[in-house]
Parts: structure tokens; C-alpha cells; sequence
């Protein structure tokens, strides 16, 4: 928002500009009357010094005919630059006013016209009309900056986390083919990298498109671009934070060893909180399995690690599918979660289900954090299917 400029819900004032004292005096009075608050001018001069030191006129009413400067050059000098965080929206009175003042009062985008002789009632709908306009602008105005600050944000984040995955790789790239810590890092720092630019490419589309149809919030198609913007902020704000938390995943085994918890138990509390979620999930829960699965875990990482795992199989899930969860015992003195995407089944007439590529490969951020906290433990995540739009997710944990 520009500096001095007043909130968006912030009240605005009309300025009535007019050589003539009796048509300033009446229209001021009568819109007062109306409920607004009124300044006045006999001049632009007047006009500009009075505008000088205020950021809450809305509405500009002014003659178009005055001695010396006239409405229309008022008029292109209030609108000329203006930012809409600032907008102000110019109703002019004509009287006998030319084709070419009428056709440059277009040009300029004057909100409206005033003919002479004109009612209190018709310019004071002009005014709510224009100071609803001026309103929509500036609270659009300020949240399209809002966005470009955070796109701006979310772009030096990704530069930076560019600069620290440039050098990680650079390291690793010096360890042998085939160690496996360096393979695990590359695999994360893949995702890493994926994860900041993907979201970025609808941040930059969505920023030029609306920069290339330079219209106001309210185009239909500039709605969507912004839209556009604000999905790509969103997915890049959430995946800096995926970022800085499998930065912070400790993969340290625990000093001591962790008191049973109940898997089954862990399940079914998770499938209850995600169907209180607003919006529910679109594919439907089914819980399955026994009761009493014991595991040892620390009661944050198990939440964590689950939710996280529940996380990736809705997101792989297609609107129709359903997430299996179920825990159980194992082989090997362990203990599974077990995460089971189900494509929906397609009728002969149906085509088959367009996936999200959001869980297709186990570089995925959420996946890389859950198999760290699972191998601190001792335990292991793992992922398979996928092609037919079906995917299963294991994870193992030590049974107590």
C-alpha cells in the first residue's frame, strides 16, 4: 500500500471542485446530508492543494468547464500514475461541454458524467457507486501488492535454497558412486530443488498474464491469474517450510528407548482428524486392521510420521479414490502402517483418473522427511505402484 495510504475498509470523502460557489455550496450540503463527508474546491488549483495532504478522498466531482485549468486537466493529473491502492474515482459535470471534452473524458476513464442541471439524488448515487469502485480498487490494489511482496519472498527463499543445493551437490558430487548416505542426500536435494521451483512457474505465469491483460480484479480472467499467483505463493511458502523441516529432522537415534505406543490406535485418531478437516479429504477413509499394534516410537515422531505419510497418499489420491489405512503386525519383530491409494473404477464410457504428480517418485519432500523420522527409529518407508493409479506405502517401525 502506498506510504500514508489509509486500509482499504478505511471511510473516503468526497472533494466537489466547481467555479461556481452555488453549485459547490448545494452539492455539498445535499450530499452531507447523504451521510458523506465533503471537501470543496472553487479551482484545480484549489483542488490539488487540498488533495495534497489526504489519501482518503475516494471521489472527485469537478466541472469540466472552469477559468483557467479545467476538469479534464484535473482529471488526467489526479488518474496519471495513480496506483489502485490509491485509486480515486472522477465524476465530471458537463454542461455544454463539446464531443472531444465528452470523447478525452473517456480517454482519461472518467467513472461518470453529471449533465446540467443535475439532482442531489443523481450525483449522490454517482458518488456511492464511484466510492464503491474506488473501495473494490483499493482493496485489490493492496492485496495484488500483498502477493507480489510474497512472490518476491518466496523467490529470494528459492534463489537461496538454489545457492545451498548448488553447493551440497557439488560436494557429493565428489563421493563415490553408489555410497549410500550420498545417494539418500542426492535423492533429497532433488526434491528439494523440484519442490522450489515447481510452484514458482505458476507464480511467474500468473504474474504475466496479468501483467499482459493489464486489467482490475474485476476480469474474470485476471481473476484466475491472480488466482494463479496465489496458488504458486501458497505451494512455495509450504514447501520452504518443508524445506527448513527436513533441515531440522534430527535422523539421531533416541537417547533412550521409547515407551510402547499403539499403532492401530495412532490410525484410527488420524483418520478421525483428517475427516474433520474443512474441507474433508475427497477420496474416502478406510480404516482396517487389528487392535493392540504396539511400536516404539517417540509420541511426536509417530503423529508426525503417519500424518505425513496420509498427507502424500491424498495427494496422489484422484476425487473418487479411496486411502486404505491399516496397521499390523510384521515380519522380523516389526510393526506396519500401511497407507493404500485405490483408484476409483472407471465405467467403459469413463476415462481413467488424471493423478496429481505430486507423490510419484520418493523424492518427494514429505516422503524424504517421513523416512528419515521412520530410520530413526529403526525402521524403514517405502512406496510402490503408482502406474495404474493405485500406490501403496509401508511403513515398518520396531514392534514393542
Amino acid at each position: 500500500m502506498a506510504a500514508g495510504a489509509p486500509p482499504p475498509e478505511a471511510p473516503l470523502c468526497v472533494l466537489v471542485v466547481d467555479d461556481d460557489e452555488d453549485i459547490v455550496l448545494n452539492l455539498a450540503e445535499g450530499l452531507e446530508m447523504c451521510g458523506h463527508v465533503v471537501l470543496t474546491a472553487h479551482s484545480a488549483a484549489q483542488a490539488r492543494a487540498v488533495m495534497a495532504g489526504r489519501e482518503d478522498i475516494g471521489v472527485v466531482i469537478t466541472d469540466i468547464r472552469m477559468p483557467g485549468e479545467d476538469g479534464l486537466k484535473l482529471a488526467q493529473q489526479i488518474m496519471t500514475g495513480r496506483p489502485d491502492e490509491a485509486a480515486i474515482e472522477v465524476v465530471v459535470i458537463t454542461g455544454h461541454a463539446t464531443v472531444q471534452d465528452a470523447a478525452a473524458a473517456i480517454r482519461l476513464h472518467v467513472f461518470d458524467f453529471l449533465p446540467k442541471p443535475f439532482t442531489v439524488d443523481a450525483a449522490a448515487e454517482a458518488v456511492e457507486r464511484g466510492l464503491a469502485r474506488a473501495r473494490s480498487r483499493r482493496a485489490d490494489g493492496a492485496h495484488r501488492r500483498d502477493l507480489l511482496r510474497r512472490t518476491e519472498e518466496a523467490e529470494r527463499a528459492r534463489a537461496e535454497m538454489e545457492r545451498l543445493v548448488g553447493g551440497a551437490e557439488g560436494r557429493l558430487s565428489a563421493m563415490p558412486s553408489g555410497f549410500a548416505p550420498a545417494e539418500a542426500l542426492r535423492r533429497e536435494l532433488h526434491a528439494i530443488s523440484h519442490a522450489l521451483r515447481t510452484p514458482l512457474h505458476a507464480i511467474a505465469g500468473g504474474a504475466d498474464l496479468l501483467k499482459l491483460r493489464g486489467g482490475t480484479l474485476d476480469d474474470a480472467a485476471a481473476r484466475d491469474d491472480m488466482a494463479m499467483l496465489q496458488d504458486g505463493v501458497q505451494r512455495a511458502v509450504e514447501a520452504v517450510a518443508l524445506v527448513e523441516e527436513l533441515h531440522r529432522t534430527d535422523a539421531t537415534p533416541p537417547g533412550e528407548e521409547p515407551a510402547p505406543l499403539d499403532l492401530s490406535l495412532a490410525i484410527t485418531r488420524l483418520a478421525q482428524r483428517l475427516q474433520r478437516r474443512d474441507p474433508p479429504p475427497e477420496a474416502a477413509l478406510v480404516v482396517e486392521g487389528g487392535a493392540g499394534v504396539l511400536v516404539r516410537c517417540l509420541p511426536n515422531d509417530l503423529r508426525r510420521v503417519i500424518d505425513l505419510c496420509a498427507d502424500s497418499a491424498l495427494a496422489w489420491a484422484s476425487p473418487g479414490a479411496s486411502v486404505v489405512l491399516a496397521a499390523q503386525p510384521a515380519a522380523n519383530g516389526m510393526a506396519e502402517a500401511r497407507f493404500a491409494v485405490r483408484a476409483s473404477e472407471s465405467g467403459p464410457d469413463q476415462p481413467a483418473p488424471v493423478l496429481s504428480d505430486f507423490a510419484r517418485t520418493q523424492e518427494d519432500l514429505r516422503f524424504a522427511i517421513a523416512r528419515r523420522l521412520a530410520e530413526r527409529h529403526g525402521g524403514s518407508l517405502t512406496s510402490t505402484g503408482g502406474a495404474d493409479g493405485a500406490m501403496t506405502m509401508r511403513l515398518l517401525l520396531p514392534a514393542a
